[in-house]
Formats: structure tokens, C-alpha cells, sequence
């Protein structure tokens, strides 16, 4: 789970972060960055991706995978499933969602 100062609640912040962030896609996320002081993030699940048990799993895993990867960066990200992350495995969401991240501040 993301550590309560490492999350984006606000939604004007995410709005803002979506207009202003480098876009990074992958398969089965779009991420959404900008360079910080801080590591924070925010995770978005549409009810294209499935019904709210499969979306409610798919933010969960998403959290998990940022949980452990925002320490080691300085980066503000917004993190969007898409819908075929509802049938992806746990090894390749996480390697999506860590290509994305490593996209997202190689280009910040």
C-alpha cells in the first residue's frame, strides 16, 4: 500500500498532472509524470477495465508495484489501467507499470 504522503488525492492535482505530464503508454497502463521533490502518485481504474472487484484488484496491485518502486525516484505520476491489465498477470502489469515509471523520469 502507498504510504499516505505518497498519494495524489486531490482531484485538480490529478487533472492537472494528466494535462501537464509526460505521457508514457504501455499495453496495459498510461502513465502520466512530472519531476518532483517528492515521490507521489495516484492510480486511475475506468469501469472499462471490468467490474469492481477486477478494478478494485487491478488499483491494488498497481499501489503495490509503486509502493516499491517511488522510493528510488523523484517523480509525481498519475498511473491509468487500461483494460486488458484486468487479465494480465502479476509479472507483466508490474513490468508495464515499471517501463512506464522508467520512461516517464528518464524523460523529466
Amino acid at each position: 500500500m502507498l504510504p499516505r504522503d505518497q498519494r495524489i488525492i486531490m482531484p485538480r492535482e490529478i487533472r492537472q498532472l494528466v494535462r501537464r505530464g509526460k505521457k508514457t503508454v504501455t499495453p496495459l497502463v498510461i502513465s502520466y509524470s512530472l519531476t518532483s521533490d517528492t515521490s507521489r502518485a495516484a492510480v486511475l481504474v475506468s469501469k472499462d477495465v471490468g467490474n469492481a472487484p477486477t478494478r478494485n484488484r487491478v488499483r491494488r496491485r498497481i499501489r503495490h508495484i509503486l509502493a516499491a518502486e517511488l522510493p528510488t525516484r523523484a517523480v509525481e505520476v498519475v498511473v491509468r489501467a487500461l483494460p486488458p491489465s484486468a487479465s494480465a498477470s502479476w509479472s507483466d502489469l508490474r513490468e508495464a507499470t515499471i517501463a512506464s515509471l522508467g520512461r516517464a523520469s528518464e524523460r523529466s
